[in-house]
């Protein structure tokens, strides 16, 4: 049976690009490495039986580029111990590892990892290190509870949290990041142990936004609460409706006679399609109660519809989907702005001007994202101590995400090139109208874009990660230089 262990979208991108040298530049080093590691592999072997696997048959990763990452060997582990004996001999090989893949090295498939434990008092919820979002959202819908999770039911928690994890249910609640009250971690030394606001809170914070820079998190500790059906409807809109949408869109996502109700969240989406050779607009409209016509859409419902669709229903089945999992090459990159109506047009208009130059690439789906992080999510970053994210406005803010999919390796280079070009001059526009903000969401940053994640933090937020960081790992062996150096590397 196929695993879908899908992180981060970045991630898988930032893990490809970091991992492929080896951090050695020669080949006798790269077979030191690959010896290395085959020992590595062969003692795990013994160790684990049915959990160890030479190869990656039945490991299926969302992301193709990363589906062609061959490791030397997957291992398995069914609890912290399990991680931390992984972990150590690893270390003492010195053998390069990553979880979802490791070019060359041993990949940590947390699968086994995903129990969800509702805890008494339903308010909070243990969740496994390597669930994925429909996972937790089926285990807690059987008590009529939900948590801040995804959009995405294949996407696991861990890299979701880690990263700040965005969610229909922010506006209410906070980014996911901020609903975690504890997190179980396997340090680089071997020991496992808690971070919460009361032990290692120094931990607790650098994990609130920090990434995979501090050790291997096993479980984490969610905040729960009451949550039935959701209504979902989306749209789509010729090309003569798209200022009345885009005005809407801004009043949505602006004006407090609609961002007062926390049940809102509408997600903006500037879509091309090939197979009609045409740029399309679209939203999702959310609404976190069973409401059909609810009073927040009245404005935007009076626009004339190309199409719609609505639902009423569980957050599991509005994530779940079909989804063809490691036959698609994906991008991400972002940015982050101060609301401005007149960047939402420059945007569509950068976005289509760039994409016209690669509109014949096999299999092109490429969108314009945009939502807001609402002031209710940015107040909820200062609770119990606070996040690493650095944002320091009262809000909201624009998140804008420039997400492409394709088909072949050979029309990589073009789609990076659209990507890299898009985001350039989205940034000058948003320098131009005084709205560019530092701040980027690191779990839809480009590999290109990781050397200025931790920057826009803010320096002082930088400076504490990195002490904490070189206190909990004082050998590096989840630094650029170490063992792990996928994702966005502090040090």
């Amino acid at each position: 049976m196929a695993r879908y262990l899908v992180s981060l979208a970045c991630f898988v991108t930032s893990s490809y690009a970091s991992l492929s040298g080896l951090g050695k530049d020669s080949d006798s080093s790269r077979q030191d490495t690959s010896t290395a590691c085959r020992q590595a592999c062969s003692q795990l072997s013994s160790t684990f039986g049915s959990a160890f696997h030479w190869r990656n048959d039945n490991f299926t990763i969302w992301d193709a580029k990363q589906q062609e990452v061959h490791p030397t060997c997957r291992v398995e582990p069914s609890s912290a111990q399990d991680v931390a004996n992984i972990l150590g001999t690893l270390v003492d090989h010195w053998c390069y590892f990553a979880t979802p893949n490791s070019i060359g090295g041993v990949t940590i498939d947390l699968d086994r990892l995903s129990n969800v434990e509702i805890l008494p008092g339903s308010s909070r919820a243990r969740v496994g290190g390597g669930a994925t979002t429909l996972q937790v959202y089926e285990a807690l819908e059987t008590r009529n509870l939900s948590f801040v999770g995804g959009r995405v039911g294949s996407v696991g928690v861990g890299g979701f949290i880690l990263g700040g994890g965005t969610s229909p249910f922010s506006n209410k609640y906070g980014l996911s990041l901020d609903n975690v009250f504890e997190y179980e971690v396997v340090l680089a030394n071997g020991t496992i142990t808690t971070a919460s606001e009361a032990h290692n809170p120094d931990l607790y914070y650098a994990l609130r936004g920090g990434g995979n820079n501090f050790g291997i998190v096993t479980a984490f500790t969610v905040r729960t609460f009451p949550q039935g059906p959701v209504f979902t409807s989306m749209t789509t809109y010729a090309a003569n409706q798209s200022d009345r949408v885009l005005d809407n869109v801004y009043e949505l996502y602006t004006d407090e006679r609609y961002t007062s109700d926390m049940d809102l969240g509408y997600d903006l989406y500037y879509t091309y399609r090939s197979q009609g050779n045409e740029f399309m607009l679209s939203g999702t409209q959310r609404y976190a109660k069973p409401v059909q016509n609810s009073a927040v859409f009245k404005d935007i419902n009076r626009i004339p519809t190309l199409t719609r669709s609505t639902n009423i229903a569980p957050m599991s089945q509005v994530v779940g989907g079909t989804e063809s999992l490691g036959t698609t090459r994906h991008l991400f990159a972002t940015l982050t702005v101060a609301p401005s109506r007149s960047f939402l047009s420059q945007g569509l208009r950068i976005f289509q001007e760039e994409v016209e130059a690669i509109r014949t690439v096999p299999g092109l789906v490429p969108n314009f994202i945009c939502y807001p992080i609402q002031r209710n999510a940015i107040a909820a970053m200062k609770q119990r101590g606070g996040n690493a994210l650095g944002i320091d406005r009262e809000g909201p803010l624009f998140l804008i995400l420039i997400s492409t999919a394709w088909s072949n390796r050979t029309d990589d280079a073009a789609v990076n090139r659209m990507t890299a070009n898009t985001i350039e001059r989205l940034t000058v526009a948003a320098n131009d109208l005084g709205i560019a903000d530092r701040y980027k969401y690191i779990n839809y940053a480009s590999a290109a874009q990781a050397s200025t994640i931790f920057a826009g933090y803010g320096d002082e937020n930088l400076q504490r990660l990195k002490k904490i960081q070189k206190s909990m790992d004082p050998h590096g062996i989840f630094t650029s230089e170490g063992l792990w150096r996928g994702f966005v590397k502090l040090l």
